[in-house]
């Protein structure tokens, strides 16, 4: 199984520097043609079975996208999946105050904010009732999946963390080339990656062959790490000046490609961009 780990598209209040787990921030103009061009990078290299996102809509509208891409490029009619374990942390009382601000100083203990084993126990419950299944399926009939996992920067690294936990350390192969974000694993032991906006971490997972030395106890999973924090899709794409990059996408607007084909279509030659 191929396993996507998407971060969202670039956030309003990403943008802002705000504390924004549990609440809805919406994607900002730059964050939706983010989430195209993962989309399309992602339609032309694999095609995915599964689409699963957070509730919220920064991801959901990210995981929409590459189900848009996945229909249009391999004609198969993928839905996104909802998943509530999927959410961000929840910070509590820091919700919507500003990284480096007083008032984040002095909320810095975030006492009412998500315990680490909660997110643990979101994390489980989304491997357990969805991808083991669908893993275990897999294996049943012979075919391969292609998940796509479209969540926030910290529960895809408890995600990671709680696979790589249930592995030993033999279990994990990495990357001859892990990307920004650095080595997954060192001498010391797991070192968990980041995420940019619209970045990803693929994972192959795979039932790995009896060892040769007796023994030796069987894992029952391998996990290679094939790129870590991969962006190279959004490659030479900038945000717009004047602030309107950073402002919140409206799905009513329409970006300047679709103004011209729209008016070909309709019999009218398109204008020069430039006029």
């Amino acid at each position: 199984m191929r396993l996507f780990f998407i971060r969202h598209g670039e956030s309003v209040d990403n943008v802002a520097g705000l504390f924004a787990g549990s609440r809805d921030s919406p994607l900002t103009v730059h964050g939706a043609l983010q989430a195209r061009r993962l989309a399309s990078s992602l339609a032309q290299s694999v095609a995915i079975t599964r689409v699963f996102s957070s509730q919220l809509q920064r991801a959901a509208k990210t995981a929409a996208a590459v189900c848009d891409a996945q229909n249009e490029a391999h004609g198969v009619g993928l839905a996104v999946v909802v998943v509530p374990e999927l959410r961000e942390k929840d910070f509590g009382s820091a919700e919507g105050v500003g990284f480096r601000s007083g008032a984040a100083s002095e909320r810095a203990s975030f006492e009412d904010a998500e315990t680490a084993q909660s997110m643990r126990a979101r994390a489980s419950r989304f491997l357990d009732e969805y991808i083991m299944p669908l893993l275990s399926a897999d294996a049943a009939t012979g075919n391969d999946a292609a998940c796509a996992i479209v969540a926030h920067g910290i529960i895809l690294g408890v995600l990671v963390k709680v696979l790589f936990e249930r592995n030993p350390r033999g279990g994990a192969l990495l990357p001859a080339s892990p990307g920004r974000s650095g080595r997954v694993m060192d001498d010391s032991g797991p070192v968990y990656p980041s995420w940019s906006n619209a970045g990803y971490l693929e994972m192959i997972i795979s039932r790995q062959s009896a060892p040769a030395t007796v023994g030796t106890p069987k894992l029952p999973l391998q996990l290679h790490i094939k790129r870590v924090n991969c962006t190279s899709h959004l490659e030479n794409l900038h945000k717009t000046r004047g602030g309107i990059g950073s402002a919140a996408f409206d799905d009513r607007q329409r970006t300047m490609d679709h103004f011209f084909f729209t008016s070909a279509s309709r019999g009218h030659e398109p204008r020069d961009a430039s006029s």
